[in-house]
């Protein structure tokens, strides 16, 4: 891994953890401002590991799904910080300009098909564009990432049968974060390793700590290669935790301590800083100046999101029906 890569690395998983925290701090009156931005907020602190390691080596014109837990996979395929902060406060110079909100902010000019609502959605449409790309015999693959939630979903099965049937190439990435919002994989899944399913349809899986970003990278690396050579479809399961709730304001009653304590020592970017180190990949000065770039990077990007103009009720149709001359 060149050392460049492993600097945007640091800086994506940064961005994602620091803009987490600000929309934490925020939702929870720890900031002096009143939070500035609309509707329910999803974030992914915690999963910064596995979505930087494996985002990164797709090609521009791969495509890809999310959920409506997009943080995370956006800033990692290098989303505008900015247009970011900016869509989900409801401004104008959002992304999607204001009008697509946390759940579903994507930059389709980056390749995203979209971000879901509906729980495991993100499936048949990522087989739609890897049917698409095999019938083209271009060597592009499509990416859906899900959660171990949206293993009970019967569209989840429908697509990992359709990519076995007709091995395309499509790459399943499941974030097990072990809860389907509050319920435990336990009392939801009838095997708490969501691989055992994907194994159900004849195609090749891996399980791995995706709290580790470089055990997390060399099977994202392995993964990629299989499915653009035009062997099929592949299954990643990403063991990993959400150190948020399922939504800002979510008390998490449901989480035992011993648990919280468990994956916190196995923080993505703690272990990152570590690994870099005692490898000789990069030294502690120069990730102590990424981490001072990024919280620069998120104050400036707030400040640009609120001095921005908010969306409207004139703009609520626009860029929906055809203007007529």
């Amino acid at each position: 891994m060149k050392k460049q890569e492993l600097i945007t690395a640091y800086k994506r998983m940064n961005r994602i953890r620091k803009f987490g925290e600000y929309v934490h701090e925020s939702t929870t009156n720890k900031r002096s401002i009143e939070t500035p931005f609309v509707g329910i907020m999803h974030i992914q602190t915690g999963e910064e590991g596995y979505s930087c390691a494996l985002i990164p080596q797709l090609r521009d014109d791969d495509y890809l799904s999310t959920t409506y837990r997009n943080h995370a996979h956006t800033l990692a395929r290098g989303m505008d910080l900015k247009g970011l902060a900016a869509e989900v406060c409801g401004r104008v110079t959002g992304v999607c300009k204001g009008r697509a909100g946390n759940m579903h902010a994507v930059d389709q000019n980056l390749n995203f098909i979209a971000g879901f609502g509906i729980i495991g959605a993100g499936l048949p449409s990522t087989c739609g564009t890897a049917l698409a790309s095999k019938i083209k015999e271009t060597d592009q693959i499509s990416v859906a990432f899900f959660g171990d939630g949206a293993m009970a979903q019967g569209a989840v099965h429908e697509s990992l049968n359709i990519a076995s049937v007709f091995k395309l190439p499509v790459l399943f990435v499941n974030n097990n974060n072990h809860y389907a919002m509050s319920t435990p994989s336990k009392n939801n899944l009838a095997t708490e390793s969501t691989i055992n399913y994907a194994k159900g349809y004849a195609m090749k899986t891996y399980h791995c700590d995706g709290m580790d970003f470089f055990e997390s990278y060399d099977v994202a690396k392995e993964a990629i290669d299989y499915v653009r050579s035009g062997f099929g479809p592949c299954f990643i399961e990403y063991d990993c935790y959400r150190y948020g709730g399922q939504f800002e304001g979510d008390p998490q009653d449901y989480k035992l301590q011993e648990e919280v304590d468990y994956y916190m020592a196995k923080d993505p970017l703690k272990r990152f800083r570590e690994g870099a180190i005692e490898r000789g990949l990069l030294t502690a000065e120069e990730l102590d100046s990424i981490e001072k770039l990024v919280d620069q990077e998120v104050e400036e990007a707030m400040a640009f999101a609120l001095n921005s103009e908010k969306v409207g009720p004139e703009d609520i149709v626009r860029d929906t029906y055809a203007d007529v001359y």
